[in-house]
C-alpha cells in the first residue's frame, strides 16, 4: 500500500521571523509554504491546496479576519481548517476569529511545540482527504517562482514607465525581453515531476 502524501500548511504572515517559526516547527512532518504578502494568497491557495490554513490577523492591504471571511463565503475554501496565529488576544478578538469559522485561536508569542501538538490534533480530527493534489510540490515551488519572477518584471516595467529618459527606456526594453524570456519556458519542463 502506498503511502499517503504529507498534508500540506500554508502560513500566512507578514513577519519572516514568525513565517520562519512556523516552518521549522512543522515541515518536519507536513508540506509547509510561507506566505509574507497577503494579498498573494487567492494566487497560492489553489496551486497549493492546503489541508490547513495558518493566518495571522494583523497584516498590510487586508487583515486575517478579511480573509476568513472571504475563504468562508467560498464553497470550496469553506471546510479549510483555518489556525488563527495572533497578537491579538483580547476576547472580543478571539471570539470574532471563532464566530468567522477559525478551528483554533492562537496567540503570540507562540510555544512551537503547542503548535504542532494542535495541528497534529486538528489532523487527527479531519480524515485526509483520497482526493489528489492537482501538483505536488516541487511543481507548487516553481510555479511560485515563476510568479514571483512575472511580478518583478512587471515591476521593472512599471518603474521603467515612470521615467522616460534613455537609460530608463533600455531597461524597459531589457526588463520587457525578461519578461519574454521567462513567458517562453517548456511547460514540460516546469510539471516534471
Amino acid at each position: 500500500m502506498a503511502e499517503s502524501p504529507q498534508r500540506r500548511i500554508l502560513a500566512v504572515d507578514d513577519n519572516e521571523e514568525t513565517l520562519d517559526l512556523i516552518s521549522m516547527t512543522l515541515s518536519e512532518n507536513f508540506d509547509v509554504v510561507t506566505l509574507k504578502e497577503p494579498m498573494e494568497i487567492y494566487e497560492l491557495i489553489n496551486l497549493f491546496e492546503p489541508d490547513l490554513l495558518i493566518l495571522d490577523i494583523m497584516m498590510p492591504k487586508i487583515t486575517g479576519f478579511q480573509i476568513l471571511d472571504l475563504l468562508q463565503k467560498n464553497p470550496a475554501y469553506k471546510d479549510l481548517p483555518v489556525i488563527i496565529l495572533s497578537a491579538k488576544d483580547t476576547s472580543r478578538e478571539i471570539k470574532y476569529g471563532y464566530k468567522l469559522g477559525a478551528s483554533l485561536y492562537l496567540t503570540k508569542p507562540f510555544v512551537p511545540e503547542r503548535l504542532l501538538r494542535n495541528v497534529e490534533l486538528l489532523f487527527e480530527q479531519k480524515p485526509q482527504s483520497q482526493t489528489p493534489k492537482t501538483y505536488n510540490l516541487k511543481q507548487v515551488l516553481v510555479q511560485i517562482q515563476l510568479l514571483k519572477s512575472f511580478q518583478n518584471g512587471i515591476m521593472k516595467i512599471a518603474s521603467a514607465l515612470l521615467d522616460t529618459d534613455e537609460l530608463q527606456t533600455r531597461e524597459m526594453r531589457k526588463a520587457i525581453e525578461d519578461v519574454k524570456k521567462r513567458q517562453t519556458l517548456d511547460r514540460k519542463d516546469i510539471w516534471r515531476g
